[in-house]
């Protein structure tokens, strides 16, 4: 088993990053579908007024309330053919149209939210254009100031263009400092550059370019990463290609080719030891690997198959990894993503959307965003957190001398308990060697009942 060097630090005491909230409890995406996550167990919304052929994204305050979604921008024909910015009320926001800012809802990941690591009220949307306009419109961005409209919203900055050379693949990764973020674009297609750009309070960077892996020709395809941001997968028409990803650099390498074209969708299990890509068309079959095999091209495991078109994969709140499916009232299910082989349980028609629609893809988020909530996450405070440390067989919880004594357990991302015990002091230090690689959930009770909540992860 190999353990990782690398520390989970989810939560820090003072830090502005929207940790241990629930920015992604509420979803928008398709022909005006919805799914909110908050009860812990996803439930079907009506009441969306967007449709999203591909790329769409959604941001909650740290209650799991919606702040506002969007498509991105338009393609033709209609009903496709309306791009916006949508307040919680379902209305349009002011300088929320976005006909004319250059992005496009058929982009796969055409769009991505992301708090301003140095204002909370304060959101960059970012787009991207389709190959529909010949990615004309490239990565844009505009800025949503949560102070203006009666605190509903309203677009500040409007289409402010970073990159032109850009396909329809985006994603959004925590820094290591636990409050920057990167966003990772792949090159416009043929291209086997990928860009790399920093938000921080400071604004965002200047881009940083690598080449790396094959080429990829063609428009579409899909960019996923773990938890803790180690890893990127980029699924699309002539490849399927793994790497690591530096969250302290931004920096891609190590390509790892997976050996299939025609993979659209793509997510990582929680506990980041498997991952998971979808056959848009030819048998339609849902791959899983180990990411912790010798080799992993080779630990390929077709875990199901579809008859319908299967589309983009995203991770949910609920530990799930759901499955967009074109036209389709159901979306695909990836029960227990931890789980190897079959155990993942996949089911093609696993999630009734309440006679709305799927389309081709589901919202795009920041990943440290898609904690299970099933873990329990939402029923601690966010600061101060329980930093947890892994050092070779031994985990060091570490809390804080003014709390008292209290108990803690550590659970599982499959909800398994592995440990519980005393809190006597401001270090617990507990064995981890019979561990296996995964994702693992600290919860500590103080002498007052306040919980407190830390995560660290073994492998992957």
């Amino acid at each position: 088993m190999r353990r990782s060097s690398f520390t989970l630090l989810l939560a820090t005491l003072g830090t502005t990053a929207p940790v241990f909230a629930q920015h992604a409890n509420v979803w928008y995406f398709g022909h005006k579908a919805g799914l909110d996550f908050n009860s812990g167990t996803p439930v079907p919304l009506l009441d969306g007024q967007m449709i999203a052929f591909e790329g769409c994204a959604t941001m909650c305050d740290d209650n799991g309330d919606l702040l506002f979604y969007t498509n991105g921008g338009p393609v033709f024909p209609p009903p496709y053919d309306v791009g916006a910015v949508w307040t919680n009320t379902h209305a349009v926001m002011p300088n929320g149209d976005l006909n004319a800012g250059g992005g496009c809802q058929s982009a796969s990941q055409g769009s991505l939210i992301v708090q301003d690591p140095g204002n909370v009220d304060h959101y960059y949307v970012f787009t991207l254009d389709c190959i529909e306009n010949q990615f004309v419109g490239g990565l844009r961005y505009f800025e949503v100031d949560m102070n203006l409209n009666g605190g509903l919203g309203d677009v500040s900055a409007a289409s402010v263009p970073l990159l032109a050379d850009a396909n329809e693949s985006m994603l959004g990764i925590r820094h290591a400092n636990g409050t920057d973020v990167w966003i990772l674009v792949h090159g416009e297609p043929p291209s086997n550059l990928y860009y790399s750009f920093l938000v921080t309070a400071a604004g965002i960077s200047a881009q940083d370019t690598v080449s790396i892996g094959p080429a990829i020709s063609g428009g579409g395809g899909q960019l996923a990463t773990n938890l803790s941001g180690t890893k990127v997968h980029y699924s699309g028409i002539t490849h399927s290609a793994l790497f690591n990803f530096d969250p302290a650099t931004g920096v891609l390498s190590n390509h790892v080719d997976l050996l299939h074209n025609g993979i659209v969708g793509c997510a990582f299990a929680p506990g980041g030891q498997y991952l998971y890509t979808s056959e848009q068309q030819n048998l339609r079959r849902v791959f899983q690997y180990d990411l912790l095999a010798p080799d992993v091209q080779a630990s390929e495991v077709v875990i199901g198959a579809g008859i319908s078109f299967q589309a983009g994969m995203q991770l949910g709140p609920d530990g799930k990894i759901y499955m967009a499916r074109g036209h389709h009232e159901y979306l695909g299910v990836i029960n227990n993503p931890d789980s190897a082989g079959t155990a993942a349980d996949y089911q093609e028609e696993g999630l009734y959307l309440g006679g709305r629609e799927s389309r081709y893809a589901l919202p795009n988020f920041v990943n440290d965003l898609l904690q299970p909530y099933a873990l329990g996450i939402g029923e601690g405070t966010t600061a101060p957190a329980v930093e947890c440390i892994v050092i070779g067989d031994e985990l060091r919880i570490i809390g804080s001398a003014e709390r008292g004594q209290g108990t803690f357990t550590i659970v599982r991302s499959d909800g398994a308990l592995m440990h519980q015990g005393p809190i006597t002091g401001s270090t617990t230090t507990v064995p981890i060697a019979h561990f296996a690689a995964g994702m693992y959930v600290v919860r500590l009770a103080d002498a007052a009942d306040r919980i407190r909540v830390g995560r660290f992860v073994i492998g992957g």
